[in-house]
């Protein structure tokens, strides 16, 4: 997508309603967040802070205070002089991800199994793998939402697993370019085939308490999962 004058145009069309909260700053940062994880503000577009002001019903003050806070999270950039843009994932954004979310969940694995805390998890893993089966039907999927849905809540429970908040605060921050990589990645059903595959493996493994295997298996789903995602962004012309 080029970055011309109709971006202005196409971000009056994107259906913001106004606020009816009192916590106008917190609502603000939420709806123009939302916009952004669900791609109807897309990447590279010029976010028109009057219009967006307006469609909302509130000043411009909340606006300005939710894209700083969203440039701080990586969702928008802010040029001198030039606006605020939709801020594209890069392959190195990708890589840098997905490498710190394979250092975290190795150490869930690895703390959960030392502690003899793997059966508790393995138990919560098993009810995620339940119910991801359950959204998908043959080669089709039954309810998208819920797929993944469940598989953020079976990665967020190795996370967890490794009783550290620090850990799961850094995991946190991941949570909302994970989930734009999800919604390009997951539309797939091969994916969610090869995700469910994964999931089993390392289930299996960690209920087993074999540490080695386990976190072989998370590595791989990792690294396989990071570089599918980095072909589907090179086919879809690098931006994401």
């Amino acid at each position: 997508m080029t970055q011309d004058d109709s971006s202005p145009q196409r971000a009056q069309t994107a259906g913001f309603e106004p606020l009816k909260h009192a916590d106008l700053a917190e609502q603000t940062y939420a709806a123009i967040r939302r916009r952004i994880l669900r791609r109807e503000l897309e990447t590279g577009q010029q976010i028109p802070i009057d219009i967006v002001a307006a469609e909302l019903g509130v000043s411009r003050t909340p606006v300005l205070d939710a894209l700083k806070r969203l440039a701080s999270e990586g969702l928008v950039e802010i040029r001198a002089r030039r606006g605020c843009y939709v801020r594209a994932l890069t392959t190195d954004d990708i890589r840098e991800i997905f490498e710190v979310r394979e250092a975290i969940e190795l150490y869930g694995v690895r703390a959960a199994i030392r502690d003899g805390r793997h059966g508790a998890l393995a138990d919560v893993l098993s009810a995620a793998c339940v119910a991801m089966e359950a959204a998908t039907e043959g080669d089709i999927y039954v309810d998208y939402d819920r797929f993944t849905e469940w598989d953020r809540a079976f990665h967020r429970a190795i996370v967890t697993a490794s009783a550290n908040r620090r850990l799961e605060e850094i995991y946190g921050n991941l949570h909302v370019h994970l989930h734009i990589m999800r919604v390009h990645y997951f539309r797939e059903l091969e994916a969610a085939i090869r995700i469910k595959r994964d999931h089993r493996a390392i289930l299996d493994a960690i209920r087993a308490g074999d540490l080695a295997a386990a976190q072989a298996a998370v590595s791989a789903h990792i690294f396989v999962t990071r570089d599918r995602i980095i072909a589907n962004l090179a086919r879809d012309g690098g931006r994401m």
